[in-house]
């Protein structure tokens, strides 16, 4: 299989933070792996939702304005909100998307991380590895 290029292009920002995290991670037993994954989806779940709810991107910049002036909710039928969540299996975390158009929104809204982590969300997982006693 051919590698991807645009994707790797496509993300910005500094990585060295979430690099970092990836391979401290790597190295933790199994069993640790596992509980900090279980403890992280439904953080960054959470995290998601609030910034989802707050108009805002999670960089926390803002939402343009539609057509009526007013900033964009996302939440015409309200599915992507609804189904938007990361879970757990075994040590690995995965969002699940939902509906076939929050892929576009991740792009054009920043509904999820694209690239770097955002400074909310490093700290958050920073937060569980300190709980779990697990240096950095």
């Amino acid at each position: 299989m051919e590698p991807v290029w645009w994707a790797v292009s496509a993300l910005r920002g500094d990585l060295s933070s979430i690099k970092r995290l990836k391979a401290r991670i790597r190295t933790l037993p199994t069993t640790l792996a596992a509980a900090v994954a279980s403890d992280a989806a439904p953080a960054m779940s959470q995290l998601t939702q609030d910034a989802f709810g707050s108009n805002r991107s999670v960089y926390g910049e803002p939402r343009p304005a539609g057509a009526d002036g007013k900033p964009l909710d996302l939440e015409r039928t309200g599915d992507t909100k609804r189904t938007l969540r990361f879970r757990t299996t075994g040590t690995i975390v995965s969002c699940v998307l939902g509906t076939d158009y929050a892929r576009y929104l991740i792009g054009k809204y920043g509904i999820l991380p694209n690239g770097a982590l955002p400074v909310a969300w490093s700290r958050r997982l920073e937060r569980i590895l300190y709980d779990h006693k697990v240096a950095l």
